[in-house]
C-alpha cells in the first residue's frame, strides 16, 4: 500500500525529517534590497555601460528589476531565458529613470549576474 511507505511515514511524521531539511523541498533564496542598492549606488559609475550625465536613480529601476528577477526566477539559468518579462517588469516600474530597456537593459543583466555568486543569497525558506 503506496501510504505505508518508508517515504510517506518520514514526510508524514516531521520528528524523522532530518536536521538538514527535506531535500525534495527547493531552497528559496531572497536578497538584501538595501545591500544590493549600496553596492551599486558604489559601484554604477564603474561599469562599462554607463554614460556621463546620468544618474545612480536612472539604473535603479534596472538594478531592481535583475535583483528582484534573479531571487524570484530561482529556476531559470539565463537572463535571455526572460529578457521580454524583465523587460516588461522594467517599464512598469520605471520611475523617473530617463533610460528606456535598451539604454538599461545592462545594468539589469549586472544586477542578475551577481547573484551567480550563491554567498548573496539569504535562505528565505526558515
Amino acid at each position: 500500500m503506496a501510504g505505508f511507505t518508508p517515504e510517506r511515514r518520514v514526510a508524514a511524521n516531521p520528528a524523522l525529517i532530518p536536521p538538514t531539511g527535506d531535500r525534495r523541498r527547493k531552497p528559496r533564496i531572497a536578497c538584501d534590497p538595501a545591500r544590493e542598492e549600496a553596492y551599486w549606488r558604489e559601484s554604477y559609475k564603474r561599469e562599462p555601460y554607463f554614460e556621463r550625465g546620468y544618474t545612480f536613480e536612472d539604473y535603479l529601476p534596472a538594478y531592481r528589476t535583475g535583483w528582484e528577477a534573479r531571487v524570484t526566477y530561482v529556476e531559470v539559468h539565463s537572463f535571455d531565458e526572460i529578457e521580454r518579462e524583465l523587460e516588461r517588469h522594467y517599464r512598469r516600474n520605471r520611475g523617473a529613470s530617463r533610460l528606456g530597456w535598451e539604454k538599461n537593459r545592462h545594468a539589469a543583466r549586472a544586477a542578475w549576474e551577481r547573484f551567480d555568486d550563491p554567498s548573496l543569497w539569504i535562505d528565505a525558506s526558515q
